[in-house]
């Protein structure tokens, strides 16, 4: 039995529990601190942009643009506009708790399956669930021939199961025992937690950032740039470095959303297929429904932002020499390997 077995087998799920808890909670400090930080920005910049920031009005004509910087650094409207942010994230952070599972199931076409039309879908979800100790899922099912299939739930009692039509008419009872069990997995471990933040914090800060860029346009292009261009020295250099930072902030921050998206740990996938494997007592079913799954899972509607969410991602495939940092999943060769090698 090779270490990476032996290593999974040994794996105390209590702590993978207790770490993504604390890992949610960092994640909802870095959406809190990243909205606030662009709030800043867009209001510090508007401010100088406009002309209105106290210490341009009061600085001397021959002040340096470090010597304005300095003098600039704390604005009224950056102020205003990061409180908005903290209060617009809170906000969005609660609306996530009471509604985002909805609206995740939503944006990729779920709709509650029928107890008699997939009876033995029902019956393998509460099977799974008995075995793992949770409330039996809701259960969606989403119209597509792709294959694939996702869990979705902050709360295990309020959690849900999703799979495509074409996962369920393809996989044998086995293999959709492994499927339904690795979802479960997820659900037990709280990946589902914070898989749902990441979604729903790195779709937020992109809009964030829209919408600077948008302003941007509007200052750039409107009445208040043509004037700026009347400023000299170092007040021009000065709009001209704020202009800079500005767009940088909106263009970096979609970036590292995108990062902190695609950082979601390969070993919770393998954590993940261990626990079905312990649940089933069969790691063969997984390992034959991932061989299945693997080139079909793309579906008609993509969605990069759930990607992540699915067994397998629907969007892209990804080898075994991929990197951590361009990855949602590790290579399904390499996840059915460590399956076939658990007894």
């Amino acid at each position: 039995m090779s270490s990476d077995t032996l290593a999974l087998l040994s794996t105390d799920f209590k702590s993978a529990q207790a770490r993504n808890k604390r890992n949610s909670f960092i994640l909802c400090l870095i959406m809190i601190f990243t909205a606030t930080f662009l709030g800043y920005i867009s209001g510090w910049a508007a401010e100088i942009f406009t002309g209105t920031h106290p210490a341009l009005i009061t600085a001397s004509y021959d002040a340096s643009v470090l010597e304005l910087l300095k003098l600039t650094a704390i604005s009224n409207w950056g102020i205003s506009a990061a409180a908005g942010m903290i209060v617009f994230s809170i906000l969005a952070l609660i609306w996530t708790y009471f509604a985002a599972d909805q609206t995740l199931l939503s944006m990729n076409g779920a709709i509650e399956a029928d107890t008699r039309a997939y009876e033995d879908l029902h019956n393998v979800v509460e099977e799974m669930a008995i075995a793992s100790g949770l409330p039996k899922p809701a259960v969606y099912i989403i119209q597509d021939a792709g294959i694939n299939a996702f869990a979705t739930g902050l709360r295990p009692d309020k959690a849900s199961v999703t799979v495509t039509t074409g996962l369920y008419d393809v996989m044998s009872r086995d293999e959709l025992q492994g499927v339904i069990a690795h979802e479960m997995a997820h659900i037990l471990n709280r990946d589902v937690q914070y898989a749902v933040l990441v979604a729903v914090g790195a779709g937020l800060i992109a809009v964030f950032a829209e919408i600077m860029l948008r302003i941007s346009r509007l200052f750039f292009y409107s009445g208040a740039s043509s004037s700026r261009k009347d400023k000299k020295g170092s007040q021009g250099a000065l709009i001209l470095i704020v202009g800079v930072v500005w767009l940088l902030a909106a263009i970096l921050a979609p970036l590292v959303a995108y990062l902190v998206r695609m950082a979601i740990s390969r070993e919770r996938e393998y954590l993940a297929d261990a626990t079905a494997a312990q649940l089933t007592r069969n790691p063969k079913g997984l390992a034959s429904a991932l061989s299945k799954i693997e080139g079909h899972a793309h579906l008609k509607e993509k969605n990069a932002a759930t990607e992540h969410l699915f067994i397998i991602n629907p969007n892209r495939s990804f080898s075994e020499l991929a990197s951590d940092l361009t990855s949602t999943h590790p290579a399904t060769s390499l996840r059915i390997e460590r399956l076939m090698n658990l007894k």
